[in-house]
């Protein structure tokens, strides 16, 4: 841009939709080349609602541009943000603005965007330059889209709103059905009440990632047959009993045979159907290894993961009978069944772990070998 514009008509796409469907890089500068995003966008995804916010753009930048009345330039120019939306997103978003505000010295802008989502950026652009108007761009759905299947269709569909609001939502209604089944579901409204209020917390703190990166670091140390897996049932253990010990404290003099009842029967069905279900665990992984073995492939990493769900079920079993002898008063006896089952979940982890590495050894000296005695068959036909 080698002319000095003064107002800015910016498209704002939050959570990046044109990069990510179009796979256009951004900023986009220009009436033609937004037209030309915009049709991009919408030969991937007609139902885009962003492609109606860079036409609004261009509509915008048409009329300033004709009006007798303004003698300020005018230019359009399209920057977006990240697909996960939040910091760095903002952050791109900013960096975007800064690039082209260098360029254009504009002195003020117009803010266009397809929601009140991407109106929570408007301090972020006040911050670099004055904003004249706001424009929101409402799409007109005919009656078949308005109904109700189709929104609720719609939203299990976006990724953003499906795995924001559909786990917490599933986990209460989880909760709400087994405490009918046992017959309490008049307790069973604290417990949900609860769950939601931490849930809103976390996310009100933009704290929610710290559950989700826990489960995926959870998940890579099992895969990866890490000692740590079975360290993070230890914690959860503890971190169960601890809170048994709590609430019992806490209770002794409000209505413990309620809360005594409500835990005990949890602790109860833990532990009459851990081994099932580690059973059930087992039973997919056994398949594999003997698949493996009639296929002539050697086993690995399935080894730690075998141990590691071996070594989960020893504790959890050890913990559940750890927190039934804490309730009738045995207080070593607890104590010992559940320093035994930590130890001896350590072990058979330790056990798992080295099994794959012994496996994993072999199989990269064999592949040496086997690397070794090609190159001396090419070596020896190349010579005769």
């Amino acid at each position: 841009m080698g002319s000095k514009t003064k107002t800015l008509v910016i498209c704002v796409d939050r959570d990046n939709d044109v990069g990510e469907k179009a796979g256009l890089e951004t900023p986009i500068i220009g009436k033609e080349a937004l037209l030309s995003a915009a049709t991009k966008l919408a030969l991937a995804d007609p139902e885009e609602s962003d492609i109606n916010a860079i036409f609004e753009a261009v509509k915008i930048y048409d009329q300033l541009s004709s009006s007798e009345e303004r003698d300020a330039k005018v230019e359009v120019v399209l920057i977006t943000g990240d697909m996960s939306v939040g910091v760095e997103s903002d952050r791109k978003i900013g960096r975007e603005l800064d690039d082209v505000l260098s360029e254009s010295r504009a002195e003020s802008a117009i803010l266009v965007s397809d929601g009140a989502e991407d109106e929570w950026i408007i301090p972020l652009i006040q911050s670099r330059v004055k904003i004249d108007s706001v424009r929101r761009v409402v799409v007109r759905q005919s009656e078949p889209l308005e109904s109700t299947f189709y929104v609720i269709k719609r939203l299990l569909e976006d990724p953003k709103f499906s795995r924001t609001f559909l786990p917490p939502v599933g986990l209460v209604l989880f909760l709400l059905a087994v405490s009918l089944l046992l017959g309490l579901s008049s307790t069973a409204m604290g417990v949900i009440l609860g769950i939601i209020g931490i849930y809103t917390l976390l996310k009100g703190l933009g704290r929610e990632r710290l559950l989700i990166d826990f489960i995926e670091s959870v998940k890579q140390s099992l895969y990866s047959g890490k000692i740590s897996f079975v360290t993070y049932i230890v914690a959860l253990v503890l971190l169960l009993a601890g809170t048994f010990q709590g609430i019992m404290g806490a209770t002794t003099r409000m209505e413990p045979e309620i809360s005594e009842r409500i835990l005990l029967g949890v602790v109860y069905f833990l532990k009459f159907s851990i081994w099932w279900y580690v059973g059930a665990a087992l039973s997919p992984i056994v398949g594999k290894m003997m698949n493996m073995v009639i296929e002539g492939e050697r086993i690995v990493k399935h080894w730690a993961i075998l141990f590691s769900i071996i070594a989960s079920g020893v504790i959890l079993w050890g913990g559940s009978d750890c927190i039934l002898w804490l309730s009738k008063g045995n207080h070593p006896m607890g104590y010992l069944i559940l320093f035994l089952s930590i130890f001896g979940a350590a072990i058979l982890s330790f056990i798992g772990v080295k099994i794959s590495w012994y496996m994993r050894s072999t199989t990269q000296i064999k592949e040496k070998k086997e690397d070794a005695t090609g190159k001396e068959t090419e070596d020896s036909m190349v010579r005769d």
